[in-house]
Formats: structure tokens, C-alpha cells, sequence
């Protein structure tokens, strides 16, 4: 549209220029004596119009915008109307009450926009008329041809008069007929319209178009064709972002924001914004903009960066966490309270920031440089730093609090030393446990899904010895999370229950981990024990035994944590809470009935022959693997805090002979030869189950002979690795080591004993 619009202007230009210099070298200059009266007044006229610039000017499109953009209103006041347009949350209502006071002040207080709207029109309707004059003169003077009087006609002064006024008027009338061809084919107007309604631009856009368009066709005009034709809306935005003017800047971001709000372009526009290292520069700096009238510049920036943020290398860009930190208002008064304009703008600043930092966290290697922000995380624990949950009194509060948490899981949960950093830095915050429990005790019912991220939190924060400590002192925390994992997952709707699901299995995954075994040759040390003593002291018989009842669910996941945590439970040898660990051995039965299940259903696939069912045996037996390592576990901790008299019933009452138990041990063997992180201790229970089987009863050591069992711990000393040493992998990472390895266990086996051979 602009090469089109430039070839116009270049053709009325040329035609103009050669009527203005033939008019006044040829005609004025050297026929002014000779030609009519009539006709020089009439190439005075046009000549004096054309010198003016009119409309035959080089640079007539100058004249155009001009006029548009004035009649509507200089750029930073048509601005105004794109005020706010970044804010996801605010009503139509909101946007254009906003707005009404700064239009009225734009339009009315001053009265230079009064006189700037006539002087454009006026100019307009004065262009028009000159135009329509030189028509009427140029068609008048072409069809009358009376230039010379009939007696000058054989004069040889006057032969050439006749030509080259023909010539002048020719070119007159060319200019003026293209200016109006131009004007039909080449009317930027209907595309401009096109483009706003395509894009959502909105009527502020219509002035970006137009500025977009104005570029275009100038660079065209100066000769350079390559750059006007490969600068599109993006480049365009690109280059104003470069501008010293805040309000190139602000209509550079404005147009990003909302080309990438367009599903159809988004990945188009994303990879020319990551292509320009500079752009995606300077949209982290507009996020530490602190003026109140660069507040939408920031938040036009934030949303550009919430697309960018999955990709983002934040060692690329230096000081990005703290522009995020910048958007984050943690003052109370900033966080809640009635919808006025300021208040609503810091809570969409703060749900920006914190919407960023969800999707930079993300990416694991973007975690370890979180850490070095000053002043990041500690906003973000004052953000759940919510008292009451009147005090979330809109949905754009809830998201707030809800995204923070999310943004604080991700930061615990991080693998490595980064994590332990992270988690020490968590933990030594005052707050941090007192936030939790608000969320854990105040928000179960109304925000499940922020209970359960707090109980994710919880977890990963019980790996911080001092975290652990302190939520082993909160008995409010452990009380609610064992009547949530107590809770009857049959109450309530089908939705409710997958959320009821969901919080259930984040609240016992956090007491696998504060239950869990830190030291393991006096089966817990004084810390764990505590934790365990703490979690015992508030679990009801009635809870004991829903608990127990569990281990029966369908779902895979959540018996495979009750049974990790039920042994973590059993693992307690003091003299209390009796009838609770009374219902746990209860449960040996038809803990020994899931284990024989699950080897069932891994003899049950396959058989053909076919990839697929290699495929499908292959996966089953690591999803089984997790299950067989914690009901073992389980059976093995209930069995060392009983008697054989007790296993040998508990097998009867499952059906199960002594032979069929020791067979079932050897196919697990069999199968995990080659253990992972899943169940990384499955072949560790196997041999301790072993071990107190023939420590208590003699007679399993020739069963255990008869089925060459020997054979097979040997086996086992060949192939040990290094993550059996580990109790539970979270992360990808092995935590609470144990103390006795592989080997150690395999040294003390009564069967290699007995076998006559050692390791």
C-alpha cells in the first residue's frame, strides 16, 4: 500500500515539478510578452499554487497525516484511549471511567485544539479548492486552444505559444487527475480501518496505522525501497521502542501487546521479538519505570514479557528479577481494599510480576539466579502474607495470593544445592510457617487449591532440617493435615472429589516427608522421632483407621504414599499410642494380598510377543515397582515390631504359603535387577524382609535354599547401585541416605551364611 501510495506521489511530483519549471523558464520566461493576458494570469495562478505546495509537493502525504492526525487529536492525547488497555482484570466500566477525566481535559482545557481543528479543515477545504481550480483552468484553456489571436498567427514569435501552453496545462491537468486517482486507489483509510478491526487495535490504533503508514511511504519517497517493504507492524514497534520519546516508546510496547494478543500471529510476533536481544532489553527496563504516568508503559512491557517469559534466559538478561520485583506491591493497603484506580493498578502490576516469575521458574535453570534477588523473596512471602481470607476480597486478590504460592513451590521444590539454598533462605523467614498454617488450617474448605500448593510447600520444606523442626512444633499443621488424609474421599460431587483428591495426596506426601527416617540405625534419631511423636500425638484412632482403609483405593499414587507414611509410623518403638499402631499391623493382611496383586498383574501383560506388549510390561513393572517397594516397606516395618506368630497368620489370612511368599520375593529380584529412582529401595526392603524372616524362623532359610535364593542375593551384591543407598528421591535428587548399604545387609544374611559362601 505504501509502494503504491509512493509511486503516486512520485508521478504527481514529477508532473508537478515540470509544470512549475516549464512555466516558468518557457512560458513566463520566455513568452510573458507574448501570450494572452488571460492565459498568464492563469500559469501566474497555478505556477503561485504550485509554489506553495498545495498539492503538488514531493512531500504531500506530510500534508495528509497532518490533517488526520490533528482532526483527531495529537498522539499523546489519542493515546489517552488506549489508556489501561493492559489490564486484564478491570470491567469496561472501570477503563472508561478512567478515561473520561483525561479526554475532558485533553479536549476541553485547552483552546488551541479548537483553533488547530479549524486551521486543519481550513486548510483541507483550501487544498481542495485549488485543486478543483486548477482543473477547471487546465480543461477551459486545453478545449478553447484560443492562445494566439488570429493575426498573430503566421507570426514565427508566436508559432511555438500554441505548444507549450498545451504542454503546461497537460502536466496541470495530469497532476490534478492523479492526485484524485490517488485518492480512490491508494487511500490508506480503508486499509487502516481493516488493519485496527483485524488486530483489535482499537481507535488509538488508527493513529498507529497511520504513523506506520506515514514511515513506510517516506522511506519509499527517499529511494529506500528494501527497508519500506521489509518493515512491518513488529519492525515498526521495534524501532519506536529505540525512540527517546516516552510516547514512541509507549505506542512501540502498546503495539507488541497487542499483536501478541492475536492467536493467529503470536508466534510469528514472539520470534521477531526474540530475534532482537535489544527489544526484549528494553522491555525489562520499562518494568522499573516509576513515574505514575510510565504505568501503562510498565504494564504493556509486563505482558510482552509474560509471553516471552518460557524461553527467557534470565543470565541474559542481568537485573530482570529485579525489574519483576519492582512490579510487586506487598503493603497491605496496596493488596486490598476498594477498586480505585491507583489500587487497581498495583494489583495488576503485582499479578503481572508475579504471573512472570511462575513461567521463568519454569525453567529450573533460571531458579539459581532467583536466589541472588535482593528483596524477591521475601516479596513474595509477604504477598501470602494474608491474615484472614476476608482480607482477599476480589478474584484478582485470590489470583494473586494463588500464583505467589505457585511461585513459592517452584522455588522450594528446586533440585540440588540451589534448592537447599532456597529452602534455607524460606525457612529462616519469620513468616513462612505462620503463612502455611493460615492457608492449611483457614483455607481448606474455600481454597483447595491453595491448600494444596501450601502443603506442597510444607513438603518440600520439611527436607530443611529447620523447617522441620518448626512445623513438628505447629500441631494445628498436623492435626489438619491427618484429618485431610483421614477425610472420606466419597463425600461431595465428582468435582469436588478430584479436588478433594488432589489436596489428599499433597497432605500425606508432606507427612511421608516429616515422618520420614533421617538416620536409620536406631530406626529414627531424635529428630524424626519427635516429627513422628508429634504426628502420632494428633492422629485419632478413628483417623488411624481411615488412614489404614486407603491402602484398599483405586488410586496407585495415593496407597503408595499412605503405605510410605504408615512405615514411616511403624518405624516408632516408644511405649505410646499403642492402639494406633495396633490398627496399622492389622493391616498386614491385606498389605501381603496388594503385594500378590500387583505381581498378578505384572504376569498378566504381555504374552504375544508384539513391541507393544513389551512396551506395556515394561511400564508396568515400574509403576507396580513403586507400589511392591512401599507395601514390602510397610510389611517389613510391621513385621520388626512383631513376631513370626503374628506373619504366619497374616499369611494365612491372605491366602498366601510360605512358599508362595518366598516366590514372590524372588520374581521381585528377578524383575527390579536393575532398580530407579522410582523405587530405588525395592530390592533394600526385599533383603530386610528377609533378613527378620530368617532371624525370627530357621525354618525359611532352607525354603529360602530350596528356591536358590542365595543365588539371587548374590546377584544382588554384583549389581548394586549407588541410588539404593537412598530412602526417597524427590527431585530427581536422593534424599535421607541410609546408613547401612547394600552390602552390609547382604553381610549379615543368615542364607549366604548358611550357604557356605560369603560376598
Amino acid at each position: 500500500m505504501a509502494l503504491r501510495m509512493a509511486f503516486f506521489q512520485k508521478v504527481m511530483s514529477g508532473c508537478g515539478a515540470l509544470a512549475f519549471i516549464w512555466a516558468t523558464v518557457v512560458l513566463l520566461g520566455g513568452f510573458s510578452t507574448l501570450i494572452k493576458q488571460k492565459d498568464f494570469w492563469f500559469v501566474t495562478i497555478i505556477v503561485f499554487m504550485e509554489a506553495t505546495w498545495l498539492f503538488n509537493n514531493a512531500k504531500s502525504e506530510d500534508q495528509f497525516f497532518f490533517r488526520l492526525a490533528e482532526t483527531m487529536v495529537n498522539t499523546e492525547n489519542v493515546a489517552i484511549l488506549g489508556r489501561g488497555s493492559w489490564q486484564r482484570h478491570a470491567s469496561t466500566e472501570d477503563s472508561i471511567d478512567e478515561m473520561m477525566p483525561e479526554l475532558q481535559s485533553a479536549f476541553s482545557s485547552h483552546r488551541s485544539y479548537c483553533f488547530g481543528f479549524l486551521y486543519t479543515s481550513l486548510v483541507g477545504y483550501v487544498q481542495l479548492a485549488a485543486l478543483i481550480a486548477c482543473i477547471v483552468m487546465s480543461s477551459l484553456r486545453l478545449r478553447r486552444q484560443d492562445y494566439v489571436d488570429a493575426w498573430n498567427q503566421e507570426d514565427d514569435d508566436h508559432k511555438n505559444i500554441r505548444l507549450s501552453l498545451n504542454i503546461f496545462y497537460a502536466l496541470v491537468l495530469s497532476q490534478c487527475l492523479l492526485y484524485f486517482v490517488s485518492a480512490i486507489v491508494a487511500s490508506p483509510l480503508k486499509r487502516m480501518f481493516v488493519v485496527c478491526l483485524k488486530y483489535k487495535l482499537g481507535v488509538w490504533g488508527f493513529l498507529a496505522v497511520a504513523r506506520y503508514l506515514l514511515e513506510c511511504l517516506l522511506k519509499c519517497i527517499s529511494g529506500d525501497l528494501r527497508e519500506a517493504v521489509n518493515m512491518d507492524l513488529v519492525s515498526f514497534a521495534k524501532q519506536k521502542l529505540t525512540s527517546n520519546s516516552l510516547d514512541d516508546q509507549l505506542l512501540g510496547i502498546r503495539i507488541l501487546d497487542h499483536l501478541l494478543r492475536i492467536k493467529e500471529h503470536k508466534a510469528m510476533v514472539l520470534t521477531k521479538i526474540r530475534s532482537s536481544l535489544d527489544t526484549v532489553e528494553k522491555a525489562v527496563y520499562m518494568l522499573g519505570l516509576k513515574k505514575d504516568a510510565e504505568q501503562d508503559t510498565r504494564g504493556h512491557a509486563a505482558r510482552v514479557l509474560l509471553e516471552l517469559a518460557p524461553d527467557l534466559q534470565v543470565e541474559s538478561f542481568p537485573g530482570i528479577f529485579q525489574s519483576i520485583s519492582s512490579l510487586l506491591i506487598t503493603h497491605k493497603t496496596k493488596i486490598s481494599g476498594t477498586f480505585s484506580n491507583s489500587i487497581r493498578v498495583s494489583k495488576e502490576l503485582t499479578l503481572l510480576g508475579v504471573d512472570i516469575l511462575d513461567k521463568l521458574l519454569t525453567n529450573p535453570e533460571n531458579r539459581a539466579e532467583a536466589k541472588n534477588a535482593k528483596n524477591l523473596l521475601s516479596k513474595i512471602l509477604d504477598i501470602t502474607s494474608c491474615q484472614d481470607e476476608k482480607t482477599l476480597d476480589s478474584n484478582i486478590d485470590k489470583i494473586i495470593v494463588e500464583k505467589s504460592l505457585n511461585v513459592l513451590r517452584k522455588l522450594v521444590s528446586t533440585a540440588g544445592e540451589t534448592g537447599e539454598e532456597l529452602r534455607c533462605q524460606v525457612s529462616k523467614n519469620i513468616h513462612t510457617i505462620r503463612n502455611i498454617r493460615k492457608f492449611i488450617i483457614d483455607y481448606a474448605e474455600s481454597q483447595p487449591a491453595m491448600l494444596a500448593q501450601a502443603a506442597d510447600i510444607l513438603a518440600c520444606l520439611a527436607l530443611n532440617d529447620n523447617a522441620r523442626m518448626e512445623i513438628e512444633r505447629s500441631h494445628l499443621i498436623i492435626w489438619k493435615l491427618i484429618s485431610l488424609l483421614a477425610e472420606d474421599s466419597d463425600e461431595g460431587q465428582d468435582s469436588s472429589l478430584r479436588v478433594s483428591t488432589g489436596v489428599r495426596m499433597s497432605a500425606v506426601e508432606a507427612l511421608v516427608l516429616l515422618s520420614a527416617p533421617i538416620k536409620e540405625n536406631a530406626m529414627l534419631n531424635a529428630v524424626s522421632g519427635r516429627s513422628i511423636m508429634a504426628i502420632l500425638s494428633e492422629t485419632k484412632l478413628q483417623d488411624m483407621q481411615r488412614i489404614v482403609s486407603t491402602l484398599s483405593e483405586e488410586s496407585a499414587e495415593h496407597r503408595i504414599m499412605v503405605a510410605k507414611f504408615l512405615q514411616n509410623l511403624r518405624g516408632y518403638q516408644g511405649p505410646h499410642y499403642g492402639d494406633q499402631l495396633e490398627t496399622v499391623n492389622k493391616a498386614l493382611p491385606k498389605v501381603l494380598e496388594a503385594i500378590k496383586h500387583a505381581l498378578d498383574k505384572i504376569e498378566g501383560v504381555g504374552g504375544s510377543g508384539e513391541p507393544s506388549d513389551h512396551e506395556m510390561e515394561a511400564l508396568m513393572i515400574n509403576e507396580q515397582g513403586k507400589l511392591l517397594e512401599s507395601f514390602i516397606g510397610l510389611c517389613m516395618q510391621i513385621c520388626t515390631s512383631g513376631n513370626a506368630k503374628k506373619f504366619t497368620n497374616a499369611l494365612r489370612n491372605a491366602e498366601i504359603t510360605d512358599d508362595m511368599f518366598v516366590q514372590m520375593l524372588r520374581k521381585i529380584l528377578e524383575l527390579y535387577k536393575s532398580p530407579s529412582s522410582d523405587a530405588p529401595g525395592i530390592r533394600r526392603v526385599v533383603i530386610q524382609q528377609m533378613n527378620w524372616m530368617m532371624a525370627r524362623d530357621s525354618k525359611y532359610i532352607n525354603i529360602f535354599l530350596r528356591h536358590e535364593m542365595d543365588k539371587a542375593l548374590k546377584e544382588v551384591a554384583q549389581t548394586a547401585l549407588k541410588l539404593e543407598n537412598y530412602w526417597f528421591f524427590r527431585f530427581d535428587v536422593g534424599t535421607f541416605g541410609h546408613d547401612e548399604s547394600i552390602y552390609s545387609l547382604l553381610s549379615i544374611s543368615p542364607l549366604l551364611q548358611a550357604g557356605g559362601s560369603g560376598l
